[in-house]
C-alpha cells in the first residue's frame, strides 16, 4: 500500500468544513476501529464517492496548507477522481501546481500520475498474491466503511485487474451487514484484559473467524466473550463454533444471523459469567 501526500500552495484561505463541502463527496471519521462514522469531520476526515466505493481520501489541513492521501491498491475511477479533486481545488486556489510527494508537480501531468498510481495498485496487488500464497494468510486493508481481509480468494477474484477489485470493493461494502468490533475491559479480580463482541437478533453481523483487536493496538488480551443480549454472553469460541447461520465475508471474517431462538439456544448451553 502506497500513500501519496499532495500539499499544496493554496494560499486561499478556507476551513477544513469549507474545503470538504466544497469537494461534493461524502465524508466522515474513522473510529478506533477503522469503521466509518458517516457525516462527521475531524482533524483527519475520509471523503468519498458514495455511488463508487473504494477506499476514499484521507484530508486534513495543516495550517494554510490542504493536505489529501490516497491508498493504493484501489480502483482505477478513484485514482482518477482523486487528481480530478486536486485539479479543482487548485482551480479554486488559482495555481496550477501543487507538491506530491514533496515534489513540485503541475496540473498538465496528472495523466501520467494516474497510470503510475495505477500501475503502483497493479504491483500492489501482485506482491499480495505473492506473499498469501509463500508467507501471508491474509491482509487488512481500510475500505471506507470499515477494514476489509484479502486472502487468496479475493484475489483469485481480482486477478491483478484493477477493474475486478473496483468492483469487488464496491461489492462487499454494498451490503446491508453491521461489522462488529470489540470493546476491551479489565477483569477487577485478575487484573486480566477481555474483549467482548456485541451482537444484536435479526441483524447481519460481520465477526472474525478468531477474536483480535486490529493493528494490535492492545496486546494481551487473554479472554473474548460475545454479549448475545444484554447482560447475557458466551465465550467467542462457543459462539463461533455453534451458530448456525454463517456465511463468507471476506478472508477472516463471516456474517452470523441468528434470531431470538438460537439467541435462546446458546443462553441455555453456553452462557458464562464474567
Amino acid at each position: 500500500m502506497q500513500e501519496l501526500n499532495k500539499k499544496s500552495l493554496f494560499k486561499k484561505k478556507m476551513n477544513l468544513e469549507d474545503i470538504i463541502k466544497f469537494t461534493g463527496l461524502s465524508y466522515g471519521v474513522c473510529d478506533e476501529n477503522y469503521r466509518l462514522d458517516r457525516d462527521e469531520i475531524g482533524e483527519h476526515t475520509l471523503i468519498y464517492d458514495e455511488a463508487k466505493l473504494a477506499r476514499g481520501f484521507e484530508l486534513w489541513l495543516e495550517g494554510s496548507d490542504v493536505l489529501l492521501s490516497l491508498s493504493l491498491p484501489t480502483a482505477p475511477s478513484e485514482i482518477r477522481l482523486f487528481y480530478s479533486l486536486v485539479e479543482k481545488l487548485c482551480n479554486e486556489f488559482n495555481t496550477k501546481k501543487y507538491l506530491r510527494e514533496d515534489e513540485e508537480a503541475y496540473l498538465y501531468e496528472d495523466e501520467e500520475f494516474i497510470k503510475w498510481d495505477e500501475e503502483a495498485s497493479i504491483v500492489a496487488l501482485e506482491e499480495m498474491t505473492s506473499k498469501t500464497e509463500d508467507e501471508y494468510r491474509c491482509f487488512e486493508i481500510f475500505g471506507i466503511y470499515n477494514p476489509i481481509a484479502i486472502g487468496q480468494r479475493e484475489l483469485q477474484r481480482i486477478d491483478c485487474n484493477l477493474n475486478n477489485l473496483e468492483e469487488y470493493l464496491n461489492e462487499i461494502q454494498s451490503l446491508d451487514v453491521y461489522y462488529a468490533t470489540p470493546s476491551v475491559y479489565r477483569k477487577k479480580d485478575t487484573n486480566e484484559l477481555f474483549g467482548i463482541y456485541s451482537i444484536v437478533a435479526d441483524i447481519p453481523c460481520v465477526v472474525p473467524n478468531k477474536p483480535y483487536i486490529i493493528l494490535d493496538q492492545i496486546k494481551g488480551i487473554n479472554y473474548w466473550y460475545v454479549m448475545i443480549r444484554k447482560g447475557m454472553t458466551v465465550t467467542y469460541d462457543d459462539f463461533i463454533n455453534h451458530i448456525s447461520s454463517k456465511e463468507y465475508y471476506d478472508a477472516n471474517h463471516v456474517i452470523a444471523l441468528l434470531n431470538d431462538d438460537e439467541i435462546d439456544a446458546l443462553i441455555e448451553q453456553y452462557s458464562v459469567e464474567i
